[in-house]
């Protein structure tokens, strides 16, 4: 994008040089047999130079070096415009995947007190039911909590890894 800016940039400066004038030089050495420039023609190895200045100067041209510079010109904020355009979406993708990333790992903590806790539920309940106090459902139901919270522990951790590999594949890692 940058190098469109710079290159949109030179044909503003190419156009605007129109109105410039313009002075080209033009020379040239002949060496033939028999040389045309030569008179009278000779069968023989003759050498003729020429040399040339040629001034132009467009006083009037209706409009078009102006019309050149204006597009050029429109061409080359365009091509800034995009260039902001990017550069806000990326910080705006950049900060998106920083806060998923916080969120995350907030979500993990969350996640990891669960585990704790559907743990020591677990090991409530097997205890109560070696006491005889409650039935086998329960310890199965509290098996399932502890499975669960362990589930959504791992699918917090996965959230964070994706979301740090958006994060890395956003800034060009």
């Amino acid at each position: 994008m940058e190098r469109r800016i710079e290159s949109a940039d030179e044909q503003r400066a190419g156009a605007a040089a129109g109105r410039l004038p313009s002075i080209a030089l033009a020379g040239g050495v002949d060496y033939a047999r028999p040389n045309p420039r030569i008179f009278p023609r000779a069968d023989r190895w003759e050498d003729s130079w020429d040399v040339g200045i040629n001034v132009r100067w467009s006083l009037w041209d209706g409009g078009r070096t102006a019309a050149e510079v204006a597009q050029a010109a429109s061409v080359a904020e365009a091509a800034r415009q995009r260039l902001a355009d990017f550069d806000s979406l990326l910080a705006l993708e950049i900060r998106q995947r920083t806060l998923d990333i916080d969120s995350g790992r907030a979500a993990v903590s969350a996640a990891a007190d669960g585990v704790r806790a559907a743990s020591e539920a677990r090991r409530v309940v097997a205890e109560r039911y070696r006491a005889g106090v409650i039935t086998q459902i329960e310890v199965l139901d509290a098996e399932f909590a502890l499975l669960q919270a362990e589930l959504d522990r791992t699918r917090a951790l996965a959230g964070v890894r994706l979301s740090e590999a958006q994060l890395a594949r956003a800034i060009g890692r």
